[in-house]
């Protein structure tokens, strides 16, 4: 199902892409103050042929007709409700239950509110070249950290036995309560969304099983007998991991994944963690020292000065990495159960790793069956695109076209051109690079005539008298000066090459 957005001056909007007219594309249209409406709100306007529509989905003008708003009451198009969350827009997609939407908590972390306010450059987006089941089943999935992403999040050295445990509803509601009293949040009890299934690393084995604590990428995530780790799933497509180190300054990594078609889907992610955070409340259990100020200026140093750069172009840099070591992977799984007629139920799933990975997938069957039992006409469409089986048991990865490695590790399509941190800092290396590709030449060639001026300094002048003293002196400066700037630029402009392709692709391998 094709879907609108659009902002009508004070919030946004949702509407099935398809005009009431001759359904055309309202994506196609244009948004702009009607003459006829007092209000600030802004109205839609198909291109085709002009109609106009309210934010409510309502048609307001027929421009065609003798009576332009009397021939529109009649016309309108399906509006869904919408909420705004951690920068993401959120649909609601049935308009018949449109009342229920705004009694739906979001499933966003007490953690995460205030990071996306503070870091909003951080979220990272990206187009995933296979499906939900098989993008869900794999971040559900601690164990594969050490392997797929080998001295990137972990090392391969820290793949050991992960002991799970499924939590109970009392532990479930603890572990928010947790969240929730934070002094870097301001949670409320109506923000509360517990997770439908969750599983903690036991207490005391999370320092020596978990690979992000194990690995201690930047120091931070240094773990001893206290620290505690949780992964859990909220359906249908939120999925966060919440750590607490040594340090007692929690961490999350947010994954929120979107299926959009069979063997294609989205995931917007965010790592939040509370040293990078102001503290929304006083620690009432701790007291002032002497030191207190050098931290507070540590702490403006880290949050404006470090975050802030670091949060943008370096973390979805990161991210990159982090999703290319799993597409190849990915991509030809889903290929090869298609080609053997194999499934989820085939899997060898000895361990306690794969504990929420068999849950996930016993839960999506049977939200699939209980989609295809509303009767709605899409049911078998939305089916397909979640669990990368038709309903007569084909796959639609048999029809997908075999992609190469390389576009199955590109960067630009899938992230760059659509992020605004990344295309914004592409644009300007790439002006970098054009800047010096037209400058070094001038360069080269002012050091060519410098040492050709020495030359001619040393040999049309015999005698050693003032004027070929001085144009030696100067020559030389000036040779010394352009070569310094031709082998400057030269080492700039091949480090700006080589960052202008790390927003293109990235080769990968996992030896």
């Amino acid at each position: 199902q094709r879907l609108g957005l659009w902002f009508d001056g004070e919030d946004w909007r949702c509407m099935d892409d398809m005009c009431a007219h001759r359904f055309a594309p309202l994506s196609e249209g244009r948004v702009f103050q009607s003459n006829d409406d007092t209000s600030n709100r802004r109205c839609l306007s198909c291109s085709y042929h002009g109609w106009e529509f309210d934010s409510q989905g309502s048609c307001t003008k027929v421009p065609q007709a003798l009576d332009p708003t009397k021939a529109a009451k009649s016309a309108r198009v399906a509006s869904y409700p919408v909420q705004i969350g951690a920068g993401i827009v959120w649909v609601w997609p049935d308009e018949s239950s449109s009342p229920f939407a705004e009694t739906v908590p979001l499933p966003i972390s007490p953690m995460l509110q205030q990071w996306e306010k503070e870091y909003p450059q951080s979220a990272y987006q990206r187009e995933i070249p296979y499906g939900y089941e098989l993008l869900a089943e794999n971040v559900i999935d601690m164990s594969h950290l050490p392997f797929s992403h080998h001295e990137v999040l972990s090392s391969r050295d820290n793949g050991v036995h992960l002991p799970l445990k499924m939590l109970s509803l009392d532990e479930k509601e603890k572990v928010w309560e947790k969240e929730r009293s934070s002094i870097y949040s301001n949670a409320t009890e109506s923000d509360k969304v517990l997770p439908a299934y969750q599983v903690e690393i036991k207490q005391g084995k999370a320092q020596f099983s978990d690979p992000i604590f194990t690995y201690n990428l930047m120091g931070t995530n240094e773990a001893d007998e206290s620290s505690t780790s949780h992964l859990g799933f909220y359906p249908p497509s939120h999925i966060r991991y919440h750590r607490t180190p040594k340090s007692g300054l929690s961490s999350n990594t947010e994954l929120f994944v979107c299926p959009q078609s069979a063997g294609k889907c989205r995931v917007i992610i965010f790592n939040p963690f509370e040293g990078g955070m102001k503290k929304l409340r006083v620690d009432a259990t701790k007291s002032k020292n002497r030191f207190e100020i050098l931290s507070k200026i540590g702490q403006y140093l880290l949050c404006k000065v470090i975050l802030k750069k670091y949060m943008g172009v370096e973390n979805h840099l990161l991210a990159s990495s982090v999703f290319d070591g799993d597409n190849i992977f990915l991509a030809l799984q889903g290929e090869r159960l298609a080609k053997n007629r194999l499934d989820y139920t085939d899997y060898m799933v000895p361990s306690s790793a794969d504990t929420l990975s068999k849950i996930f997938r016993k839960w999506l069957d049977l939200a699939a069956e209980a989609t295809r039992r509303t009767g709605c006409k899409q049911a078998d469409t939305i089916v397909e695109s979640a669990v990368g089986v038709s309903l007569d048991g084909s796959s639609p990865y048999t029809a997908l076209p075999q992609q190469s490695g390389r576009e199955l590790l590109d960067r630009y399509n899938s992230h760059t051109k659509s992020c605004p941190v990344c295309s914004q800092a592409l644009s300007k290396l790439e002006t970098r690079n054009k800047i010096l590709t037209l400058a070094l030449p001038t360069f080269f060639g002012a050091t060519g005539a410098s040492l050709i001026a020495i030359i001619l300094a040393l040999s049309l002048f015999e005698s050693a008298n003032l004027p070929s003293k001085l144009i030696a002196k100067m020559s030389t400066r000036l040779f010394g000066s352009c070569l310094l700037m031709s082998v400057f630029s030269v080492l700039l402009k091949s480090r700006t090459e080589k960052s202008i392709q790390k927003f293109y692709y990235v080769e990968h391998s996992h030896q």
